[in-house]
């Protein structure tokens, strides 16, 4: 098995001083999602390594939130042939006005998957519109789980929240709290 971890740490993708989360949360670390994003050797195994998670007779839809996870949705869905779904955030949707581009129907399984999360608050928003929809959001998928919450509060909504990679299980940023 490919150690992912390792593999984040040396791309230079964990940053070091002071940084504003999206949840406007301060740290003195920053996953930089998109230094293992637009890496196509590192993308390749951590697609690899979410591909191996998911039976896709059991789902219909790879789905993610913008920016940061279309990467990921994309590359997934190409490697399992399974369509995909990018959810947008926000109130301002530009072109069709959608919230979802792709599509989602009454009943799809839905496997949402994720680049960084902290205290899990866009991957349960992601959840609660494809629910909304009609979907159903059978797994929540996320390649670096910061360990702040996210877990715990998936679980509060009833979900299981998965990771490839956990702050303070996998690795130890040096500053972090």
């Amino acid at each position: 098995m490919v150690n992912i971890a390792e593999l984040i740490e040396e791309s230079g993708a964990i940053k070091q001083g002071k940084f504003k989360l999206s949840n406007g949360q301060l740290t003195d670390y920053y996953v930089d999602k998109y230094v293992f994003e637009t890496n196509p050797k590192l993308l390749s195994k951590i697609t690899d390594e979410i591909v191996d998670m998911i039976d896709s007779e059991t789902v219909d839809v790879i789905a993610g939130p913008e920016l940061g996870a279309i990467p990921l949705v994309t590359a997934v869905s190409l490697k399992t042939g399974t369509d995909a779904a990018y959810i947008r955030k926000g109130s301002k949707h530009p072109g069709t006005q959608a919230r979802i581009e792709g599509t989602i129907e009454k009943g799809d399984r839905v496997a949402i998957v994720e680049d960084v999360v902290t205290t899990g608050g866009t991957i349960l928003e992601t959840a609660q519109l494809v629910e909304e929809v009609g979907g159903v959001a059978e797994r929540l998928l996320v390649v670096v789980d910061r360990n702040e919450g996210a877990t715990t509060n998936a679980r509060e909504e009833g979900y299981e929240l998965e990771y490839l990679v956990q702050i303070g299980e996998d690795f130890e940023p040096i500053g972090s709290d």
